[in-house]
């Protein structure tokens, strides 16, 4: 019996701070104008991610080159081309996201993000999963609000076996009913966990007060009613609307020249439809100026503030970046910390971050501290 992947368990336990329950996690796709700009984001946060992977193999050069790859079939991807270890680490995102989840099926994309290593083409299951074995890759799905992630990461010896692998769950999954009965159980364990879990209660609220009836208020995880009304149907046509070429964003690092990169690019992502069919999402301006408190009887307090944001757009983002770094984005250097932690004592942490969605977009702070010491920081728990 194999042993539970680390995204299902993640998914069982993960209670999000404030900060994560606003930010898509991963990060989404960034807001922007015009398609140039949701192009460029998401590649950034690619390579960015990637590059964690081999970080110490790459810091000892003076130099990198980060290199736009466009294969004959159009698909782009930016590669970072090193021969210092012998991997390749792939990741990709498509636009869309749990925004998508269709009303009454909310947690669509979260399950069908478990799904794509129980079976692919003519593997099942275990097959499918042996063969992933076998050629030493480990290969990752992840449901954000703004976009579906996928990952693998392979040794460059095994790496024609293992795109083949990618290709087949990309473009193949079988959405067979016994794993998704496994994985639906193992998702709605979670949400009842979730139920009794005060920060997680908390959280919800205040997505809730601050989006109100937009795709970003709704729980990524889905509901016990909505998840039981998912059907194979529901996850083949999501997947046939949304894993689409004109959607697709791609950054590759390792152990691959470009030549080479262009035939995976068109092996893997080739099959699939060239325009994605995405219901339209509105752009929403979090609603602030209130007050939310959630009580449970605790000795600990969270507090936690949004207030209007800056979209990655205007031409004073970076500076906005600068702003947070030194109000509360460093953690051992902000003013934050040093006037609420180092100067009066009032909590462990405190931090703030800028949230950049591609429909929303905030400023938020968060802390926790002693029930009685909450009020001398602020208005208690408040959305602003």
């Amino acid at each position: 019996m194999r042993g539970v992947p680390a995204w299902r368990r993640r998914r069982s336990i993960q209670h999000p701070s404030t900060v994560l329950a606003l930010r898509a996690n991963p990060p989404s796709p960034t807001r922007g104008e015009g398609k140039a700009r949701r192009v460029a984001t998401p590649l950034v946060t690619l390579v960015l991610s990637l590059l964690f992977l081999i970080l110490p193999a790459l810091s000892a050069r003076a130099a990198m080159s980060i290199q736009e790859v466009t294969s004959s079939k159009g698909i782009t991807a930016w590669l970072v081309e090193d021969y210092s270890v012998p991997l390749v680490a792939i990741r990709f995102v498509f636009d869309g996201g749990t925004t998508q989840d269709p009303a009454g099926k909310e947690g669509l994309v979260n399950l069908m993000s478990g799904l794509f290593d129980e079976g692919a083409g003519d593997l099942d299951s275990e097959a499918f999963q042996i063969k992933l074995d076998d050629v030493g890759a480990e290969m990752s799905f992840e449901a954000a609000r703004d976009g579906t992630y996928g990952s693998m990461r392979m040794l460059a010896e095994q790496r024609d076996a293992a795109f083949d692998l990618l290709r087949l769950a990309v473009t193949e999954p079988r959405f067979d009913q016994a794993p998704i009965d496994r994985i639906r159980a193992q998702v709605l364990s979670g949400i009842i966990a979730n139920e009794l879990d005060p920060d997680t209660v908390a959280q919800r609220k205040w997505l809730e007060a601050l989006y109100r009836a937009h795709p970003y208020a709704r729980p990524d995880q889905g509901t016990r009613q909505s998840i039981a009304t998912i059907a194979p149907k529901d996850l083949i046509a999501f997947h046939k609307a949304n894993f689409a070429r004109d959607g697709l964003h791609v950054a590759v690092v390792g152990a691959i020249d470009a030549e080479t990169l262009k035939e995976k690019l068109d092996m893997v992502f080739g099959g699939l439809p060239e325009h994605q069919a995405l219901s339209a999402v509105a752009d929403v301006d979090p609603k602030l100026n209130q007050q939310l408190e959630v009580n449970y009887d605790q000795p600990q307090t969270s507090l936690q503030l949004a207030y209007p944001g800056v979209k990655r757009s205007a031409p004073d983002f970076f500076a906005a970046v600068l702003m947070n770094e030194i109000l509360g984005g460093s953690a051992f250097t902000s003013r934050l910390f040093d006037e609420v932690r180092e100067k009066r004592g009032l909590a462990y942490s405190v931090s703030s971050d800028l949230v950049d969605h591609q429909h929303a977009n905030a400023l938020a702070i968060t802390t926790a501290t002693r029930a009685d010491r909450a009020g001398r920081r602020g208005d208690g728990q408040c959305v602003g």
